[in-house]
């Protein structure tokens, strides 16, 4: 119901309501709704969206486990240089104290569940969980999803349950991640062309070639899986992944040079990345930093 021209924007108002230091880079007109329910200090919510990326800043005010239940499409968690890739099922798990970013497929479908971290108790460990995927295949998971999209699917119903439901859906969701806690962290072997391009983005030599030696797939592979999962081509994806990353560093890094900073995301041209900088955002790196970037 918001004008394309406004839809970025009050997206981002939105979901830095709902889940503070939450940001987006979609584009301008992109499709998206976001319902909540509140089960006391526990938020249940449902997010429908086009194509998008989503990143965090580490909250301070808070300690939240925040559990992706992907519906619809996919999406891929990015944190620390580690990637992974969730399906129709699969529960995707973020700890806010952590940064991380999501890469969101078009006709997207979330069940998102925000739980303060004390109600794990003692068996909880933030390292260790954050970018975890919980596998729909597990029967402990397919449970939790049996009671998430129930409770969601009949909330109007459940209006007035009591607050301690919250509990109880954090003693399930336990349940569901325990083998999480143990289990080696899960990072992508690169099978995945754009899963590779965000581990390695900042590589100055990362082109659909070097992509293709990796992944071991053909050129036309390469394109055509950008093309499904992006709705761009490789080295479109790469440089606005590039010049996302520098629009943060520059805004936020003081202490490092505008070249650092190129060099640093990829770029070995500083008047290339002036271009393309001005290009993306219409302002110069340099006014970028003196503030004159829109809110």
């Amino acid at each position: 119901m918001v004008p394309p021209q406004r839809r970025r924007q009050y997206w981002c108002d939105v979901l830095a309501e709902s889940f503070p230091g939450m940001t987006t880079m979609g584009a301008q007109d992109l499709r998206a709704d976001l319902s909540r329910w509140k089960l006391g200090p526990t938020g249940l919510a449902r997010a429908r969206s086009s194509r998008t990326r989503v990143s965090r800043v580490a909250n301070q005010d808070g300690h939240n486990v925040v559990l992706h239940l992907l519906r619809k499409g996919r999406l891929s968690l990015e944190h620390d240089r580690h990637v992974v890739t969730a399906g129709i099922g699969d529960i995707v798990i973020a700890d806010d104290c952590s940064p991380y970013a999501i890469e969101i497929s078009d006709a997207n479908d979330c069940l998102i569940l925000q739980m303060p971290a004390a109600l794990f108790g003692e068996s909880y460990q933030a390292a260790s969980w954050h970018g975890r995927v919980l596998r729909a295949g597990d029967p402990n998971v397919g449970f939790f999803d049996y009671i998430l999209r129930g409770l969601w699917g009949r909330r109007e119903q459940f209006g007035e349950i009591d607050d301690g439901m919250g509990d109880v859906l954090a003693q399930a969701a336990l349940i569901a991640c325990r083998s999480a806690i143990n289990a080696p962290c899960e990072e992508q072997s690169g099978s995945s062309p754009v899963e590779f391009a965000l581990r390695h983005f900042d590589n100055p030599e990362l082109g659909t070639t070097t992509i293709c030696q990796a992944t071991g797939l053909s050129h036309r592979a390469v394109q055509k899986a950008f093309l499904r999962e992006t709705g761009q081509t490789p080295t479109a994806f790469i440089t606005e992944r590039r010049l996302e990353q520098s629009a943060r560093l520059i805004a936020t890094a003081d202490a490092a040079t505008i070249t650092e900073i190129a060099l640093d995301v990829g770029f070995n041209d500083p008047g290339f990345f002036s271009r393309c900088f001005r290009r993306r955002f219409g302002l110069s790196p340099t006014e970028w930093r003196q503030g004159r970037r829109p809110s």
